[in-house]
């Protein structure tokens, strides 16, 4: 009988479930708790009776109540910061259907509401339309949060994996050059923040700096361990664990970072800022507080602006570094390393390793003196030198180079060799 409820034990895996349906028969819908025991499974059945009988039935809610809910008591323990401020954005954009009630809601609804997101503004606080990368956030937190309700009985069905997730189409962005880069170095130099953005060439994320504590930095030994990020800013700034358990790791500085790390020391000895952690924060506000990672993006992007360079994300910088690696001769996995993508991954040379023009020529004149042997055929500006993208070695026609920094201010240790031998001999990565 519908209300009653069962307890029983699931054939695949042994566990005890409760389970109480409601609705008539053909339109029932069924609420169900896992438990490890059937005394527990007992208890669990209970509970869901009592709260039928106490109007906590959720699927009696509309979208947008369930949604409040959920994001309060399921979603808040298991999600960073960020994600749950960008969950509360979307609640804005999901105003014209947050009225219908969770059971009756259908994928045709959430469809129009998708398209309506990127025409016109859906709300007085949303300042304009959607972008692309909203709409699929607003599905994906839909999905998730209607697969609760449907794996506990509320719904029978998750009506938002019937929506294709909308594409969002993949920005062009050029690649950083070595001349473009200390063109940026120039644009940062004398800032109180140069050294967080220095260490943006490293492919930090901006959350990753501004959460660096100085037992972080161990500028004798020129390493910076990332162990944490920050969430918020000003007061209530918290530090959380980074944004996966790979991106956690100590990585070298070289000379030109290091350098500016220690200057920016010395000057913040000097404010002797109050930081409201036990472990003071590198960088900070003037008045010792956490700084917003969208204050900090836009700062940088005023600097490029005020000296007439092209603007750019910060988060661009993360890109710019393996075009950088990779421009200088060092092997992909390095990159990926100092990424700190998975192994495996190929995030790191589809999305991160733009090939300059140059380098596309360097590597077609390489290719004709490997198959004819013909050196004339090589343009003048590839006679000295030139760089082999597919394994990462540095090609010079003279026996000894010095391979030197991407940004001209300290050496890198490459790997150079004589074209008789870069074309005759194997490559070194392989």
């Amino acid at each position: 009988m519908s209300g009653e409820g069962s307890v029983f034990q699931r054939g695949s895996d042994g566990a005890w479930l409760a389970q109480l349906s409601s609705g008539p028969r053909g339109h029932r819908s069924y609420q169900t708790r896992s438990a490890r025991t059937k005394a527990e499974a007992r208890r669990k059945l209970e509970e869901l009776k009592a709260d039928r009988r106490a109007g906590l039935d959720l699927s009696r809610l509309s979208l947008g109540e369930y949604l409040r809910r959920w994001l309060d008591e399921s979603a808040r323990p298991t999600i960073s910061g960020n994600t749950l401020r960008g969950y509360k954005d979307v609640l804005l954009h999901l105003e014209p259907i947050a009225d219908i009630p969770l059971i009756r809601l259908t994928a045709e609804d959430i469809e129009a509401c998708c398209n309506q997101m990127v025409t016109h503004r859906v709300s007085a606080k949303t300042q304009q339309p959607a972008s692309a990368k909203t709409v699929r956030n607003a599905q994906v937190m839909l999905r998730r949060a209607l697969g609760q309700a449907e794996m506990r009985g509320h719904v029978r069905r998750n009506v938002a994996k019937l929506v294709p997730l909308r594409r969002i189409s993949r920005s062009n962005i050029d690649a950083l050059t070595p001349e473009r880069a200390r063109a940026i170095l120039a644009a940062i130099a004398g800032d109180r923040l140069e050294a967080a953005y220095a260490l943006a060439f490293l492919g930090l994320r901006s959350s990753e700096i501004l959460g660096l504590a100085r037992s972080d930095l161990d500028l004798e030994h020129m390493t910076v361990t990332i162990r944490y990020q920050v969430s918020g800013s000003g007061r209530n700034a918290v530090r959380v664990e980074t944004k996966t358990a790979a991106s956690a790791a100590t990585i070298p500085l070289p000379p030109f970072v290091a350098h500016r790390l220690r200057a920016h020391l010395e000057r913040q000895e000097a404010e002797r800022p109050l930081v409201p952690f036990g472990d003071s924060l590198v960088f900070v506000t003037e008045h010792g507080l956490a700084i917003s990672g969208s204050w900090f993006t836009k700062h940088f992007q005023s600097l490029l602006l005020r000296a007439a360079l092209p603007t750019m994300r910060l988060h661009d910088m993360r890109h710019g570094a393996v075009s950088l690696l990779v421009g200088a001769g060092a092997h992909p996995r390095v990159a990926q390393e100092l990424l700190r993508h998975a192994p495996g991954s190929k995030v790191t040379m589809e999305r991160y390793a733009h090939v300059t023009a140059s380098q596309q020529r360097e590597a077609a004149d390489l290719l004709e003196v490997a198959l004819t042997g013909l050196g004339h055929s090589v343009t003048e500006s590839v006679t000295e030198s030139v760089t082999g993208l597919a394994n990462g070695v540095v090609w010079s026609r003279r026996e000894e180079a010095e391979v030197v920094d991407p940004l001209g201010e300290a050496g890198s240790g490459g790997r150079t060799r004589t074209y008789d031998q870069a074309v005759n001999s194997r490559p070194l990565y392989h």
